[in-house]
């Protein structure tokens, strides 16, 4: 159940430390009404069916994360095309055949108190055909050092095909009952190859200006817009503020898409960075608080509001950054995996008896070599555990 400052579990009304008001005030995102500003970032874990189905792993992680005492619940990236998964066990979203366990997921965390949300994405050329058994695409010919697989570049008719597949991915996942779709346009996906000068070496209508690089997403929004016109006021966006490279995406190489969706009504905004190739310096810049930074250059111009993340461990942490403008929403992952009961811990005046997160990376199941998701902490998260009582939904 989400937590108030106005409406708890029933044993008392705000938190027991009153400066932690601001973090549990009730939040506009969009047309919906989050509890409070705190936000479960998504988190993919691998464990869907290899069909790209909702699994009762999938169904139990998330509504433990709605469980937790967040007013949001952003699920893990779904590939809305066959190619456009990261591993055999991610969910995919778009065609009717995933609707009904993407409709139970949304249903469990409604029913465990929070709001939702659906990411969507493309894997675009940071592909891996070992993992997926799938061709690597692009918008142009690259090669993650980190993979060694060389990216085809798309052909037209093929870029059409996942513009229609990103619209369906929209419209099936606000269909399916969830309050919002989180389309990820940052960490070197596909959305974000286009928009990128660094990944985008195309001279056709797809490439080599400004315009044609936004091609992609606007014949996106044109052909959801199409279909249901105030689409967008569910519909947030993660983008990069800063890839570390050469003619990479910044907040104000961002600032043309942005308002381009502003105008549509975007839902909300949430602020990440680097790509696959330079996750040693996106984590040393996450440690320094550049996300937040970041955060606070588009919250400068942007009129939705603005999930500030990245490493953030605890709710002190958190209500700094609202408290210096650097953030709206405030985005927690591996905190509340270590500790699912964080939140309430602070909410109730027991910071003392909260878990840390060792930032050991086990919850990454990228890095491993079984592509296995769990935490190291006896007391945290881990897949079939049963500890925590959920509401799930036939």
């Amino acid at each position: 159940m989400a937590l108030s400052a106005t409406r708890s579990h029933g044993q008392q009304d705000g938190p027991q430390d009153q400066s932690f008001n601001v973090l549990f005030e009730a939040v506009s995102i969009g047309e919906q009404t989050s509890a409070n500003r705190l936000v479960c970032s998504p988190i993919s874990i691998n464990l869907a069916e290899t069909d790209g189905r909702v699994s009762d792993d999938i169904i139990r992680f998330y509504g433990t994360m709605a469980e937790t005492g967040v007013g949001l619940v952003t699920i893990g990236a779904s590939a809305v095309s066959v190619e456009g998964g990261s591993t055999a066990n991610g969910m995919h979203i778009g065609p009717a055949r995933y609707e009904d366990g993407l409709k139970r997921l949304a249903d469990t965390i409604r029913q465990n108190g929070a709001l939702s949300s659906a990411q969507i994405f493309h894997v675009g050329a940071q592909g891996n055909t070992h993992y997926t058994g799938q061709p690597v695409l692009g918008p142009s010919a690259y090669t993650c050092p980190d993979i060694g697989i060389k990216a085809r570049p798309l052909e037209i008719p093929e870029i059409e095909r996942i513009e229609d597949d990103f619209a369906a991915a929209i419209l099936s996942g606000l269909a399916s009952g969830f309050d919002f779709v989180e389309v990820h346009v940052a960490h070197g996906y596909l959305l974000h190859q286009f928009l990128s000068p660094f990944f985008n070496h195309r001279n056709d209508a797809y490439g080599g200006s400004d315009e044609n690089r936004l091609r992609i997403i606007r014949q996106i929004a044109d052909k959801v817009t199409a279909k249901q016109g105030d689409a967008f006021k569910r519909v947030g966006f993660r983008i990069s503020g800063g890839d570390f490279t050469d003619d990479g995406m910044t907040i104000e190489r961002n600032r043309a898409f942005v308002e381009m969706m502003e105008n549509l009504g975007a839902a909300y905004w949430v602020v990440s960075g680097g790509i696959y190739e330079t996750a040693p310096q996106k984590y040393e810049e996450m440690k320094s608080g550049g996300y937040y930074r970041w955060a606070a250059e588009l919250k400068a111009f942007a009129n939705a509001p603005v999930v500030a993340q990245g490493g953030i461990r605890d709710l002190r942490q958190a209500l700094d950054i609202v408290n210096t403008g650097q953030g709206d929403l405030i985005g927690m992952a591996q905190a509340l995996l270590a500790d699912p009961d964080i939140i309430k811990k602070t909410f109730y005046g027991q910071e003392s008896k909260i878990i840390p997160c060792l930032e050991c990376s086990r919850c990454r199941y990228i890095k491993r070599v079984d592509l296995t998701f769990d935490c190291v902490r006896p007391d945290g998260y881990h897949p079939g555990n049963d500890k925590w009582k959920l509401t799930v939904p036939d």
